[in-house]
């Protein structure tokens, strides 16, 4: 035969041995609630068709005057006692009906009396119940308060209420009840709009102290499921921020690699002073091959203008050789000849010049290219590693924040259900009912 699981008497295993065996108590209360006590109250007749029957009693007992004024209403059973023992001083001709009227009264009595001793013992249990439920299904608020428990105040509340409103009313059932403790809504409601309550108070009594048990014991199982509910999501919300706590670290760690790949190929100081030192090179570079430039050009219009003048002394010697007399103009000739070969030569020393300035130009060029494109990629590097380290920085701080929820919600959660903490849990409860 399977274990029944927690009775109570040790400490739970776990928060589930808890709630089976709540749900279990609750069912059983329930049950004698409905088929001892009430069923037993009621005599197995329609609730309603049966306090319609009491009051007749009581209507027609009071159509004698020494009754009405005697006992004007019957709220309690000190009042039904005596009402009870005034009707049988009172000798009045009623033939059989009358003799079922006062059995019926009796039997009314005695229902009375025994239910009112059964729902005291029923109380104490309800009672012990809510102990348990009070002590093992609190609820933790979470910093961000996004768990609503609402619900778990309200319920505490309506269980209290209600709980002392039953203890009053057993209390009050002997000497007389106070109606203003009856419930205003459901069954007690209808049994106030059958019958005359106000005049006799004891018919509505029970009706509504039935009415509040089922009350509490349904406040006790919602309270109970609900609270699973609560730390079913605890759980959930667990599970879906480490999933989410490893996620941000993969990325990080991603990002993290990256980020000292980069410093690691380029020490970010010696970057930076190389980026100085490179910025400086291609402002000079760009001064050179400006000058490099207007030189060219500058030579380019020397190299023109000498052709031009090679020219000149070519055709001023070929003008004069038709000359009558040659030997007048021989120096001159000879003069000019002297001037093309100066010219040749200087062409000759200006073209070497232009190929060294081309030359010269063109590694110039090539060095501020290559600058540039080294300048541009230690730039992206400078600025990747910048936004690299900004990135881990505010994944580090979402990490921390998602670390800091994953340690409360585990706080929570292993308070309703680390086994030490239910052990915890247990004693407190048992010290309180050695107080009690």
């Amino acid at each position: 035969m399977p274990s029944p699981g927690w009775q109570g008497d040790d400490p739970p295993n776990n928060i589930h041995e808890v709630y089976d065996y709540v749900d279990r108590e609750l069912k059983l209360l329930k049950t004698r609630l409905a088929t001892k006590i009430e069923k037993f109250f009621y005599g197995g007749i329609e609730p309603i068709q049966f306090l319609l029957h009491v009051e007749e009693i009581f209507k027609s007992k009071h159509r004698v005057k020494r009754i009405k004024s005697m006992i004007p209403r019957v709220a309690g059973m000190q009042e039904l006692d005596l009402f009870i023992r005034t009707c049988m001083e009172v000798r009045r001709p009623g033939g059989v009906r009358d003799a079922g009227f006062s059995k019926d009264i009796q039997t009314f009595a005695t229902a009375f009396t025994r239910s009112a001793k059964a729902l005291a013992d029923l109380l104490d249990e309800v009672r012990d119940i809510y102990s348990i439920v009070q002590t093992f299904c609190r609820n933790y608020q979470s910093l961000e308060g996004e768990f609503d428990l609402k619900w778990a105040r309200s319920t505490n509340l309506e269980l209290k209420s209600t709980l002392d409103a039953i203890d009053q009313l057993l209390t009050d059932a002997h000497p007389g009840v106070n109606i203003k403790l009856f419930s205003a809504d459901k069954f007690s409601l209808e049994v106030a709009e059958s019958v005359d309550s106000k005049r006799f108070p004891v018919l509505r009594l029970f009706p509504d102290l039935f009415q509040k048990f089922y009350f509490c014991i349904h406040l006790l199982g919602k309270w109970r499921a609900n609270d699973q509910i609560y730390l079913e999501d605890i759980q959930f919300r667990l599970i879906k921020t480490k999933r989410l706590q490893r996620l941000k670290q993969e990325e990080y760690n991603t990002i993290e690699l990256e980020h000292s790949n980069i410093l690691s190929s380029i020490v970010e100081k010696r970057l930076r002073v190389r980026t100085r030192e490179m910025k400086e090179r291609i402002k000079q570079l760009d001064q050179e091959i400006n000058k490099l430039v207007h030189q060219n050009r500058g030579m380019n219009q020397e190299k023109s203008q000498g052709e031009h003048d090679v020219l000149e002394r070519k055709r001023m010697i070929f003008q004069n050789k038709d000359v009558a007399d040659f030997s007048k103009d021989i120096d001159s000739i000879l003069g000019v000849r002297k001037d093309v070969e100066i010219l040749h030569k200087k062409l000759k020393s200006l073209n070497r010049s232009l190929k060294l300035n081309e030359q010269e130009l063109i590694a110039r060029q090539k060095e501020k290219a290559e600058l540039e494109r080294d300048y541009e990629d230690t730039r992206q590097a400078i600025s990747r590693s910048n936004q690299l380290a900004f990135e881990r920085s505010e994944l580090s701080k979402e990490i921390s924040i998602i670390n800091e929820k994953i340690h409360e919600l585990e706080t929570i959660f292993y308070r309703k259900t680390d086994r030490q903490k239910l052990e915890q849990a247990f004693e407190e409860l048992r010290g309180s009912d050695e107080n009690g």
